[in-house]
């Protein structure tokens, strides 16, 4: 095998539908042929998150550690946030620290700023560190001048813009505050119609739901993601998309509300974004058609 037939392998595999064993089995040895040839980091992440995808978060865990080393920043990125949350259930936040400090080092990239705005939340909650708010506010203020004219969808503009505004509104400059709430939850939702990813919903019903405790809302120009707040309180919803109604349900389960629509269940409003569809359509794909009546 050389680089050519390697790279060739691995277009072949990303071609493929349904990968058999032996289409698995070639993909991981020119991979691993190209690692060793190269020590290019990113044929180390792409290993590593293939594994992720099979379950194998040991397998996982070598090879992004493996690319961390090469001060390759997505490895760096990836795993500050696996320790920080836990996500193949241990959480470490000295390791968390360790990663996103050496991700937050850098020029504001979309990757570094990620680090920064959760190296700020570390020092912010004391994970790790001496509890620090000054440093928060620091570190965020400092991000945001960074971000606020993003370029990309990916870029962690909401995120830190949500923070930005907790500092303003503390400061008792609301005004700014509920203008980079507004600016926030228009970026997300179109960071949404491309992927309805768990994590993404959760902060936007995040800045909704403070965006509507800093202003009052406006039933007239209630728009889908208004809902957040909206179903926050049992009661019937209308929707419409394209001429046709639909009803959403809300009914209160234990202090918590659960969204009954198109004859199903959903234990909340963020589980419905991820999961519900009109048509062949996901719910947050087409946001922007949906119209929210009889508020």
């Amino acid at each position: 095998m050389n680089n050519a037939d390697a790279l060739k392998a691995l277009q072949d595999y990303y071609d493929i539908q349904s990968p058999t064993a032996d289409d698995e089995f070639k993909f991981t040895e020119a991979i691993g042929y190209l690692i060793e040839e190269t020590k290019d980091p990113k044929y180390m992440c792409e290993l590593g998150w293939y594994y992720c995808s099979k379950k194998r978060f040991d397998l996982e865990l070598k090879y992004l550690e493996m690319a961390a080393e090469y001060g390759y920043l997505p490895a760096m990125e990836e795993l500050g946030y696996m320790w920080y949350y836990g996500q193949h259930g241990e959480k470490d936040y000295d390791k968390a620290f360790y990663y996103f400090t050496k991700g937050a080092e850098g020029d504001g990239s979309n990757g570094n700023l990620w680090c920064k705005y959760k190296l700020a939340d570390m020092y912010r909650y004391g994970c790790s560190v001496e509890k620090d708010e000054d440093k928060y506010r620091e570190m965020i203020e400092e991000a945001y001048e960074q971000v606020k004219n993003p370029g990309y969808l990916n870029d962690p503009f909401p995120e830190i813009s949500l923070r930005l505004a907790g500092i303003r509104d503390e400061q008792g400059r609301k005004d700014e505050a509920i203008k980079l709430l507004r600016k926030a939850k228009e970026f997300m939702a179109e960071r949404l119609s491309v992927e309805a990813f768990w994590g993404h919903i959760e902060v936007m019903g995040r800045i909704v739901r403070y965006l509507y405790k800093l202003t009052k809302f406006d039933k007239e120009r209630a728009d889908f993601y208004d809902l957040f707040y909206l179903t926050e309180k049992p009661g019937n919803y209308m929707i419409s998309y394209r001429n046709k109604k639909y009803e959403i349900r809300v009914e209160d389960e234990d202090g918590q509300s659960a969204i009954g629509y198109d004859g199903k269940w959903y234990r909340s409003f963020e589980d419905f974004c991820q999961k519900a569809m009109i048509g062949k359509n996901s719910i947050t794909s087409i946001y922007d058609e949906i119209r929210v009546e009889g508020v």
